[in-house]
């Protein structure tokens, strides 16, 4: 993933999940099967809800509700609902139904997980209200939501006609004490006549003016005098008035407070089924959660690789041009019989001979200012693809008929001579020979029978000190007639990490092509290899992508890649 970039496009998070597939694909499975097990394991809870209906009665009738307060309809019924959870009706709950040898319900606690079990939910814009009680036994969720609401009803009726008894005993008594005068002022038909307002207002007005003679004159003054005979005629007005809206009213109050304005609409009944586990839906969210924690890995993991995986990595984290991709080769056991460059011999487009010749090509463009300068190839550690490459890459040097010598120049792990098939008897250890025939430069050249104008230089048999000769003058000398030989002198070289080989090369030779396998190569590791070869004065002609394998929407940025594979001859 290139760090780099502001942002992903959607062919990189394509490839990224594709190349983690089966870890999504595994979370994914873990979560099915952890749905699966909380299904199974999960103890049943079931749901039972009776149906209220509460009516809110009408502000000109005496009711329970309406003396000495004026709530809105909002406030009233937010006081119902609460009303529905308190804790004295849910302790008679408790108690009535002795909820104390159900497990669920057993003490200490046990009304609080009553108030824990129990749901009030309005249903909007209506006067309707579900109470539900969730319980493991479906008979008992139902008995109890039954009992709420029926003992919620029972005390409703009991505070209207608590109420009603206390008002008619107010309306009755010849003598009201200031309770029940204060009861009876404030009855809605008494606060909201024009006139008692009228006669008050009168009133207002003549202890105003009493308080201003007051000021001026003592009590038995006749102007405070007549102020206070119409004060107390006003005063009688209103009491008579009174009386007279209280006696028409009692006749209305016989039957009013008999009544109830709430009452159960449906009794709960026994569920059939479970509220939870719900089973398709904890399987969903089961593979969901998998999902997710697949891809937050996956993005995790990829923010964390920082390995080499495209040409842009190469050029924003390396700084590194790009000379092409080896694409991954699947082995069979009839690979296992061809040689490395058995492809490049094949009649046909064949993927991997199609991405060395384009290798060959950019590579001519590097060298277009020296195009007989030898080269190097190598990369930071073992196992890059190297070798793969050097095999691959002369022979395409060879078919374009330059005379080409390959030089194995790994004198620790040599391989070339397996490649090609040739003899490790004559190779590069020989020419520090004391002996003029075994040093002799040609006769340690091996032609390869199956490609033309392709020769092979093993590394011969392993020195003691190849360390040592390499830092002679000799190996310089062996270079300069090779070039004079050969249109293009490779050599194929140890790693860079962690022997010094590569720089020892890298005197007679400043040029070298850098392998780095796909997301495998450390970009940290690999920056540290390059940094070694530019301090011996190397230069990279650029870098090859080897073991390379498209994935997601690969194609679409190197649509070639598809092409050839569709068009690759079958065997």
């Amino acid at each position: 993933m290139n760090t780099n970039s502001e942002e992903l496009d959607l062919n990189e998070i394509i490839t990224i999940v594709f190349k983690r597939f089966w870890l999504i694909a595994g979370l994914v499975v873990c979560g099915l099967v952890a749905a699966i097990l909380v299904n199974t394991f999960m103890r049943p809870m079931y749901e039972a809800t009776a149906l209220l209906m509460i009516n809110k009665e009408d502000a000109g009738k005496l009711d329970a509700s309406s003396y000495g307060s004026f709530m809105s309809e909002e406030d009233y019924y937010r006081t119902q609902y609460q009303l529905l959870e308190s804790r004295s009706l849910l302790e008679r709950v408790y108690q009535q139904l002795d909820l104390d040898q159900y497990e669920q319900f057993a003490n200490p606690n046990g009304v609080k997980k009553l108030h824990g079990a129990l749901k009030i939910s309005p249903i909007t814009r209506s006067r309707l209200v579900n109470v539900s009680i969730r319980a493991y036994d479906p008979q008992l969720a139902t008995e109890v939501a039954n009992e709420v609401a029926n003992t919620f009803v029972a005390e409703n009726i009991s505070n209207r006609i608590s109420m009603g008894q206390d008002i008619i005993r107010a309306l009755e008594s010849s003598e009201n004490t200031p309770e029940e005068q204060e009861l009876l002022s404030s009855m809605p038909q008494v606060m909201n006549s024009d006139f008692i307002k009228s006669l008050k207002q009168q009133v207002a007005a003549l202890e105003s003016q009493k308080a201003e003679l007051s000021a001026k004159y003592t009590n038995q003054h006749p102007e405070v005098l007549s102020v206070n005979g119409r004060l107390e005629a006003l005063n009688a007005q209103i009491a008579q008035e009174t009386r007279r809206l209280v006696q028409s009213i009692k006749i209305e109050l016989s039957g009013q407070f008999s009544g109830n304005n709430i009452r159960v609409v449906d009794p709960a009944i026994v569920p059939l089924n479970p509220i939870r586990p719900r089973k398709m839906i904890n399987l969903a969210i089961g593979m969901l959660a998998g999902g997710l924690l697949g891809l937050l890995i996956v993005f995790a993991l990829e923010f964390m690789d920082q390995s080499i995986k495209s040409s842009e990595d190469l050029e924003n984290k390396l700084h590194l041009g790009f000379l092409g991709f080896i694409p991954y080769e699947k082995k069979t056991k009839e690979k296992e019989r061809e040689t490395e460059y058995a492809t490049m011999l094949k009649k046909g487009n064949f993927l991997l001979a199609e991405n060395v010749r384009s290798i060959r090509t950019m590579l001519g463009f590097s060298l277009s200012e020296a195009p007989k300068a030898p080269f190097l190839i190598t990369s930071a550690v073992q196992g890059e693809g190297k070798s793969h490459l050097s095999a691959n890459l002369v022979v395409a040097l060879a078919q374009a008929g330059k005379k080409v010598l390959l030089i194995d120049g790994d004198l620790r792990r040599s391989r070339l001579h397996k490649v090609f098939r040739v003899s490790l008897d004559k190779g590069l250890s020989n020419i520090w020979s004391d002996i003029a025939e075994t040093a002799d430069y040609a006769a340690n050249i091996q032609a390869v029978a199956d490609v033309p104008n392709l020769f092979v230089m093993t590394s011969g048999q392993r020195p003691p000190n190849p360390a040592e000769l390499l830092s002679t003058p000799k190996l310089n000398d062996f270079i300069n007639w090779a070039q004079q030989n050969y249109d293009h002198v490779i050599v194929d070289c140890p790693a860079i990490l962690p022997v010094a080989d590569s720089m020892l090369w890298g005197r007679y030779i400043p040029r070298a092509i850098f392998v780095v396998r796909y997301g495998k190569t450390n970009t940290k590791l690999a920056q540290t290899a390059l940094d070694k070869l530019q301090q011996a004065g190397v230069k990279i002609l650029g870098a090859v992508i080897s073991q390379y394998r498209p994935q997601g929407l690969s194609y679409g940025k190197y649509g070639y890649y598809k092409s050839y594979h569709y068009y690759e001859d079958k065997k």
